[in-house]
């Protein structure tokens, strides 16, 4: 039954109300454990991604998971509930474990947060470390991905795979590191 109706929702968001192209796919080939990361102008961007990842996860806000059949549906389709409006270590842990026990995972989590509708202008773009900090304790690399900012519905929607980012342990030992990688990623997944 859920499957059934992921599949109408791909068919319904990618293929009716968007026309969903991507690029450069082929470098998800390279790597069984990664991390997807994103730009987040839209509530349908992780359904653009979906098609194009195997052994996907996510990352999802907690309070999504209160709604029971919302809350089953994603958690079928592998979502992981992450507090976002504080330093939820219960979450990071349990997505670090994710990522240790698993030999072929790829789990997206948005740079931002959360869907981010503003202006990108002046660089003033939202960004939480929490990616960068999972990538450098994991030793896993990040897929960085843009997705057409705030896509109107029957327009066409290009989601475009980047090469891959390697995040140095030494983000672990310096806040302000991490967060001007953090930064970074972000800048670099708008510039693409």
């Amino acid at each position: 039954m859920y499957k059934f109706i992921r599949n109408i929702i791909i068919i319904l968001v990618c293929h009716i109300l968007f026309r969903v192209r991507y690029k450069n796919t082929e470098v998800l080939e390279n790597y069984d454990k990664c991390l997807i990361c994103p730009n987040h102008s839209r509530i349908f961007d992780p359904i653009f991604i979906y098609p194009k990842v195997k052994d996907m996860y996510s990352v999802a806000k907690s309070e999504i998971f209160e709604k029971k059949l919302v809350g089953d549906f994603i958690r079928y389709h592998n979502a992981i509930p992450i507090k976002r409006d504080k330093n939820d270590i219960h979450g990071t842990r349990n997505i670090i474990k994710l990522l240790e026990e698993h030999d072929k995972i790829k789990l997206l989590i948005f740079p931002e947060g959360g869907v981010f509708k503003e202006n990108y202008v002046d660089n003033k773009r939202k960004t939480k470390n929490g990616a960068v900090y999972i990538a450098a304790v994991t030793n896993v690399p990040i897929i960085p991905v843009h997705i057409t900012v705030r896509p109107k519905f029957f327009s066409r929607v290009e989601v475009t795979f980047g090469e891959p980012v390697f995040i140095s342990d030494e983000v672990l030992k310096d806040k302000k590191l991490l967060r001007q990688e953090a930064k970074k990623l972000i800048n670099h997944i708008y510039e693409m």
